[in-house]
């Protein structure tokens, strides 16, 4: 896989590959866990939630009798008292029958009546009292009901109280109620834990009662830090007629809580029960998101255990056998001794077929380099040999030159030492190179011109060369026709050239460049006399007409290179251009120059 640009995409890790097949393989079972855990999660809410309200229930019981049994006597004194007042209109008698039973009924501190018209004609005290002076009776001829409310600084008593009262009836109509104050000081009461409820667990941390107007009534912990203790941005209202709930919430002070409401008398009297969160059934309600959290936490252990299971087995093993590749192809170096860590068995042979396959590449690579530099050797020893021979041919001609007599024999033996000595130079650079399969056609035509220049000024002729050769590496199959091309238009350059009038001496310029295409130009300029006439060296006379020409065309054929060649601006300039680049040499001659080597 690739990039939009063009580059190779990074493949994805061993660990990431294992870590999103395990991902898709506990979809499916962390879908199934995460619905079965929120199903289970809810159901344990709910018997936590009625566990908590039958809690605070049972640890209320003191509480609901102590009203129910005002509320019944207050009942009962309505239905005698009461209508015995009404009948009878004898506040006296309705006095002594009320101080009698407080007597008789030790929970209570003070009964009255309160009559339809809003008087109170007859109390425990055996003396009417004026309603103006209990703020709470003005109330309850409105709305007839069992109501419950506290007075915490009594009229009468000067202590808190709870006065429960009970309407009674004549004929359907409502005719008073009867009023009992239950000192607050004789319902049950603890220090966080109920001492009257051993059912009550230990992490019970208070209850409150309150009535239908959300009016405290009482608290096991007293009234004094009982706000502190309720929910802060919750009235005690709102619970009624919710029935039995129970809810997490942030007190007044500051903590969560959990709190459980019930009707204590229902339509009358409420209880909250307040708890500790780290209560058990507490927490059910207080941690909701932990459960639902646990397939991915599930997920989360089960990737972690597996990617520290893969990596201890196979990751790191493979990240030490790949360094050590590695180091071998950076530095063909391999560790002396196997790795001593365990390793599963299939990585313990694909180690040791590494270092077998390593020490195998390392003998095969020493037998190559020995058998490489053996061929090179050989082949700067063959060079060698072929340049001596060649030198040693050009000193016997240079002997048979000598003895020569004839001016046409010297001749054609003279070029012929000169080609030969071209040849002796392109193998001389072949044997002194050190990469025999390319050659530096800048060094090898520098050599060709000093040596051909050295030449011409022993036979005393007056020739300027200048030369403008570029190192550019060529193959051996072009360096032999490229430097006989050289030879032989330089030869002719250097024999044919005239001086242009006006000057002293002949010029000629040997230029090898790069033209920017991956292409070799190699240009030889002499300067020409008139038309017609170009030296007035006699040895034109013996040279076989056309000659030099078609050698030059042959070695242009076999170096694979277009030539062009004739005069320019007052000059005779031979051009040759051909591609650099490993070929197979053509190694056909043309038929018109006969007896042509084939270099």
């Amino acid at each position: 896989m690739t990039h939009a640009d063009g580059s190779r995409l990074r493949p994805m890790g061993l660990a990431a590959r294992m870590i999103l097949f395990l991902t898709l393989a506990l979809v499916p079972i962390g879908v199934v866990a995460y619905f079965q855990t929120a199903k289970l999660q809810q159901e344990t809410r709910l018997r936590s939630q009625l566990s908590l309200v039958a809690l605070t229930e049972a640890a209320a019981l003191g509480e609901r009798e102590t009203i129910l049994r005002a509320l019944g006597s207050a009942q009962a004194l309505g239905a005698t008292v009461g209508q015995a007042l009404l009948e009878t209109g004898d506040t006296e008698a309705c006095g002594r029958r009320l101080a009698t039973y407080l007597e008789t009924s030790p929970g209570y501190s003070f009964v009255t009546v309160l009559t339809a018209d809003g008087r109170l004609p007859c109390t425990s005290r055996g003396e009417e009292l004026d309603i103006a002076d209990f703020q709470h009776l003005s109330g309850l001829l409105e709305e007839p009901r069992s109501v419950a409310y506290l007075n915490r600084e009594g009229p009468l008593s000067n202590r808190s109280v709870i006065v429960v009262g009970e309407p009674f009836f004549t004929d359907g109509e409502l005719a008073g109620y009867m009023l009992l104050s239950v000192p607050s000081a004789l319902l049950p009461r603890d220090e966080g834990r109920n001492a009257q409820s051993p059912q009550a667990p230990e992490d019970f941390r208070d209850i409150v009662f309150f009535n239908n107007r959300g009016e405290v009534l009482s608290s096991r912990a007293g009234l004094d830090d009982v706000a502190d203790l309720l929910p802060a941005d919750l009235e005690l209202r709102s619970l009624i007629g919710g029935g039995a709930q129970s809810f997490a919430a942030r007190s007044a002070d500051g903590e969560t809580r959990v709190y459980a409401a019930a009707p204590l008398v229902p339509g009358m009297v409420h209880a909250l029960g307040v708890w500790n969160h780290d209560n058990a059934e507490a927490e059910a309600i207080t941690v909701s998101n932990v459960a639902k959290a646990l397939p991915l936490l599930m997920w989360a252990a089960s990737v972690i255990v597996a990617f520290l299971a893969v990596n201890r087995l196979v990751i790191r093993h493979i990240k030490r056998l790949s360094r050590r590749m590695r180091t071998f192809a950076r530095t063909r170096r391999i560790p002396e001794h196997r790795s001593t860590l365990v390793m599963p068995a299939e990585l313990a042979d694909m180690e040791d077929d590494f270092l077998d396959m390593a020490d195998g590449i390392l003998r095969d690579e020493a037998q190559q380099e020995n058998a490489l530099r053996e061929k090179t050797i050989l082949l700067k020893e063959v060079h060698h040999r072929v340049k001596n021979n060649l030198q040693l041919i050009s000193s016997i001609m240079n002997m048979q030159i000598r003895q020569s007599r004839e001016r046409e024999t010297r001749f054609v033996l003279h070029r012929l030492q000169d080609r030969i000595r071209s040849l002796a130079t392109i193998h001389r650079n072949l044997y002194q190179t050190e990469d025999l399969g390319h050659v530096n056609a800048g060094v090898l035509l520098t050599d060709l011109v000093q040596q051909m220049t050295q030449m011409i000024e022993i036979s005393g002729r007056a020739v300027q060369v200048e030369r403008d050769l570029a190192d550019i590496e060529v193959v051996p199959d072009q360096a032999v026709p490229l430097s006989l091309l050289t030879a032989e238009a330089l030869t002719n350059a250097l024999k044919y050239g005239a001086a242009p009038d006006g000057d002293a001496q002949a010029r000629v310029m040997v230029s090898f460049r790069h033209d920017g295409q991956g292409n070799a130009v190699l240009e030889i300029r002499n300067s020409a006399g008139p038309e017609g006439r170009t030296s007035d060296d006699e040895d034109l006379e013996v040279e076989p007409a056309g000659l030099g020409a078609r050698l030059i065309q042959a070695f242009a054929t076999q170096l694979g290179g277009r030539l062009e060649q004739g005069r320019e601006d007052g000059e005779y300039v031979v051009h040759v251009h051909f591609q650099l680049t490993d070929f197979e040499p053509d190694e056909t001659v043309p038929t018109e120059v006969p007896n042509v080597p084939d270099f």
